[in-house]
């Protein structure tokens, strides 16, 4: 496998490009440099504040990411293993609210004869049949005219509220369903955690292994580790094979200085002998972690022993095509490790005391990367 360390000082940049021969590494690390060298060109001028942040913010997240990857088992150290299944029963309510039924219809008070009072009498009115008539006629027709619009916009309204209630008779029974359908999956799901808490006491295999797999997630990766593992049991130890991190979550840089008189960075690399150190340290701690997560979260005491195998994922570059090798192994009865001191050990030594073996290239391979 060919690397070539491609560095843009304008953007403070560095980044190691991988491929199987010489050529496509060189094609690689151009086709990066033109397109870094395309974005300076057109980005703005940063102001000298701009540029000293960016390089030292760059500078603190290489910091952080060696100081994850050298802290691994301190930081699981503190935190307790899920002995107590509790917390993973669900007791939450339903939380989609109740339909709201539609209120009353406001209805205007019905209109009265009162309401609607003839004109007033005047002499012409009083002398004149027609408009005696005329004058009783107007008063009633308003009354009439106002009462049956009255009439219909009751009916109306109570004609679309007999509607909005059936709809809400309908929206509610749905909601019940499912709110008993959501009572009913967690109960369902609470009990299968019951039945797996006590088969995992019995010692049952598939209880067994679905608790490591819930300690092994509760565990706290740092940036770029991968998340997979198979877990067996048979006989009280657990063979667990572990998918292991490769260099790639090792930064390359180690800081980033800004130059205002050049308008530059300055770009100091990790050397590859302290990379290297850095991935054994992570490496071996993470065995640890893991070990000690399955220990001490067996509550339960049916976990006799642990057999860790762990993987690394790589590009074969004589084959150039993926492999897959072990990196580390061991066996370690939970008896001997308990006993261990883990904050205070080397990590590689004390994986050597437990008879652990380890692959010879286990620092030299190299991770597939993602497109």
């Amino acid at each position: 496998m060919v690397t070539i360390d491609v560095r843009h000082d304008g953007l403070g940049r560095l980044e190691r490009v991988c491929a199987p021969t010489q050529n496509l590494a060189e094609q690689r690390a151009q086709a990066l440099k033109a397109r870094w060298d395309a974005e300076f060109q057109h980005r703005a001028a940063p102001s000298d504040a701009d540029a000293k942040r960016y390089a030292d913010d760059t500078t603190r997240e290489a910091e952080h990411a060696v100081s994850a990857l050298t802290s691994i088992l301190i930081e699981t150290l503190r935190v307790a293993p899920a002995t107590d299944w509790s917390p993973l029963y669900d007791d939450s309510v339903f939380a989609e609210a109740a339909p709201v039924a539609p209120p009353p219809p406001q209805q205007e008070p019905e209109p009265q004869p009162a309401d609607f009072p003839r004109a007033p009498l005047t002499l012409m009115t009083l002398v004149n049949p027609r408009a005696l008539r005329r004058r009783r006629e107007t008063a009633e027709t308003k009354f009439t005219t106002a009462h049956d619009g009255w009439l219909y916009l009751k009916r109306w309204r109570e004609n679309e509220y007999a509607k909005a209630l059936a709809t809400h008779r309908d929206a509610l029974e749905q909601w019940k369903m499912r709110e008993a359908a959501f009572g009913e999956r967690q109960a369902k799901a609470n009990a299968r955690l019951e039945a797996l808490q006590q088969d995992t006491s019995a010692g049952e295999p598939d209880a067994v292994t679905g608790h490591c797999d819930l300690n092994l997630l509760s565990l706290d990766r740092p940036k770029g580790f991968p998340v997979f593992w198979t877990t067996r049991y048979a006989d009280g130890v657990v063979t667990l094979d572990y998918d292991l991190p490769n260099m790639d979550v090792v930064p390359v840089v180690k800081a980033v200085k800004y130059v205002p008189s050049r308008m530059a960075f300055d770009v100091a690399v990790l050397p590859e002998a302290e990379r290297e150190r850095i991935y054994g340290e992570a490496v071996f701690q993470t065995a640890l972690a893991v070990l000690h997560t399955l220990f001490a979260g067996d509550a339960a005491d049916v976990v006799r022993a642990v057999a860790f195998n762990g993987w690394v994922n790589y590009i074969d570059g004589a084959a150039l095509r993926p492999g897959r090798a072990a990196a580390l192994s061991v066996t370690v009865d939970k008896s001997l490790f308990t006993g261990i001191d883990l904050g205070s050990v080397d990590p590689q030594a004390c994986f050597r005391a437990l008879n652990g073996s380890m692959s010879s290239k286990l620092a030299g391979l190299v991770m597939a990367k993602e497109n």
